[in-house]
């Protein structure tokens, strides 16, 4: 009796698209997806854009996992508000629903420009991001351990050893628990204060952490 051998790896073609977790899948390329280990890897990467949470990642390669995760390399995320966040690593996971990249970061909105950190979360569900070590901005200029930045609400917390300047405005603190709250208003123009209430820092204690 012959052993009827299944292929573990299938090649599908060019116009073959995917969901994963609520994202829809367009590659560039061919997929090939390892039935042994259901992973899917885009060697020429694609865009997965989730239409509802308004998040678009464009990448160079893309390996999704259904149920499990979806990492992409050389990535481009855009948020529908304007955001738009690069790295070298991007890794989506479905227990958390957040996305985070690392490697040579850059992140920037219609108020922040020029941000890197070690590493930034998009929650995009609730329309923040969290960018940790080493942070800093251009404009305006902002550099601490932590930066909270909430781009639906035009808000960011600076959190921890804290530098900003922006016009005539200079404030910093080496305390590791220090917080800045920096506000915009509907001109673009952020103000700032040191003493911000707990009301103010509660949508954002769980990222201060």
């Amino acid at each position: 009796m012959k052993r009827v051998l299944l292929p573990t790896l299938v090649l599908l073609g060019v116009a073959s698209a995917a969901n994963f977790a609520g994202f829809a899948i367009k590659p560039y390329g061919d997929q090939k997806v390892n039935l042994a280990t259901g992973v899917t890897t885009l060697p020429k990467g694609g865009v997965a854009t989730d239409a509802k949470q308004g998040v678009t990642v464009d990448a160079k390669f893309i390996e999704f996992k259904e149920g499990d995760y979806l990492a992409a390399t050389t990535a481009k995320l855009v948020t529908k508000d304007g955001g738009t966040l690069t790295g070298d690593k991007l890794d989506y996971r479905v227990r958390s629903g957040n996305l985070t990249a690392t490697g040579n970061l850059k992140y920037d909105d219609e108020n922040v420009k020029g941000l890197t950190a070690q590493s930034m979360t998009i929650d995009a569900t609730k329309k923040i991001g969290v960018a940790v070590g080493g942070v800093r901005s251009a404009t305006p200029a902002m550099n601490a351990d932590r930066v909270v930045v909430d781009y639906e609400n035009n808000r960011a917390v600076m959190y921890g050893n804290y530098r900003y300047s922006f016009g005539g405005t200079r404030l910093a603190s080496a305390k590791p628990d220090a917080t800045l709250l920096v506000t915009w208003n509907g001109q673009g123009r952020p103000s700032v204060t040191s003493r911000p209430t707990a009301q103010q820092l509660a949508p954002y204690q769980a990222y201060l952490k």
